[in-house]
C-alpha cells in the first residue's frame, strides 16, 4: 500500500458511515428512511427467494421429463394403421425433396409405397425413412423414377409390347 493510503481509507469509511448514520437517524425523515430501506430489503429477499424457487421447480421439471422419457413416455406408439400412415407422411416432411407423388397404404403394419420420385437415391431414402417409423414392420415399394415402369407393372407392360 502507498504511504498514508490506510489513513485515507479509514477516513473514507468513517465518512461514509457518518453520512449513512446522518441519513438514517435524521430526526425528521430518519424513521421513514429506515422503514423504507427495511421494506426494500425484505422485498429483495422475497424476490430472490421466488427466483430460487422457480429455478428449483424448473430443475425438478427437467428431471421429471428425463425420467418420463427414459420410461418411454413421449414416444410415438401407433394405435392403428391410420396412425402409421400419418406418421409416415409427417416423416416425409423432413425430406429435402417432394413426396407429393408418393401414395402410402398401411395394412397390418406393412407399408406399401406407390408413385414416383425424381431419382433412384430418393427411392432408397424414402424406403429408409418409412422403415424407421414406429409401427412399420415391413415396406413394400413400388416407387419408380420418371420414364420407368413401376416394379409391379413392368412385366405386364413388357408382355403387352
Amino acid at each position: 500500500m502507498a504511504r498514508g493510503s490506510g489513513k485515507r481509507l479509514t477516513a473514507l469509511v468513517a465518512g461514509a458511515l457518518g453520512a449513512a448514520a446522518a441519513y438514517f437517524f435524521d430526526p425528521d425523515r430518519g424513521r421513514a428512511r429506515r422503514s423504507r430501506t427495511k421494506d426494500q430489503a425484505a422485498a429483495a429477499l422475497r424476490r430472490r427467494q421466488r427466483e430460487t424457487e422457480a429455478r428449483v421447480r424448473y430443475a425438478e421439471g427437467k428431471l421429471e421429463g428425463a425420467a418420463a422419457r427414459s420410461a418411454g413416455a413421449g414416444e410415438f406408439t401407433p394405435e392403428d394403421d391410420t396412425d402409421i400412415v400419418h406418421a409416415i407422411k409427417q416423416a416425409f416432411s423432413g425430406l429435402d425433396f417432394s413426396t407429393t407423388d408418393v401414395n402410402v397404404d398401411v395394412v397390418g403394419g406393412t407399408a406399401t409405397l406407390r408413385g414416383q420420385v425424381d431419382d433412384a437415391d430418393q427411392v432408397d431414402e424414402v424406403q429408409q425413412v418409412v422403415a424407421k417409423v414406429p409401427g412399420v414392420v415391413a415396406v413394400e415399394s413400388y416407387l419408380h423414377t420418371p420414364g420407368t415402369a413401376p416394379p409391379n407393372k413392368a412385366a405386364s407392360i413388357n408382355a403387352s409390347r
